[in-house]
């Protein structure tokens, strides 16, 4: 089958969590992260992650809380977002990793676990 000339969707729109508790997991987002809540509807807490929606939602049966996939959020300023991180409750895995560098900015990435253990990560370039 060949591949169509355009892309066929026009983005990610939204992501869903799994949790034990959704309000409290929301607060951890919007105090490590800044996310704005944009509504609650059935259980469920819908906020604004740079025009996706995150959507955190009771865990369905069975499944774990966790997983394989990981959320990468773009920080303004690196040392504030690295604070809000930890005062929120966010443990983070390792120092600043490098991944790439340019001239008077290099390209990082910080790994950090929520208060449920989903797999975080600031990525994003800071100026050096």
């Amino acid at each position: 089958m060949p591949l169509p000339p355009e892309p066929i969707v026009t983005g990610l729109r939204q992501v869903a969590l799994g949790s034990a508790d959704p309000a409290k997991l929301a607060d951890f987002y919007r105090r490590a992260l800044g996310l704005n809540v944009l509504f609650e509807t059935g259980g469920m807490v819908f906020m604004d992650a740079g025009g996706v929606r995150l959507m955190i939602g009771a865990k369905p049966p069975g499944e774990t809380i966790g997983g394989d996939a990981v959320l990468y959020f773009e920080p303004i300023i690196w040392d504030v977002a690295e604070r809000a991180v930890e005062a929120a409750g966010g443990a983070f895995m390792h120092a600043r990793a490098v991944l790439q560098q340019a001239e008077g900015r290099e390209l990082t990435l910080r790994a950090f676990k929520d208060p449920e253990g989903h797999s975080l990560a600031l990525l994003g370039w800071r100026p050096v």
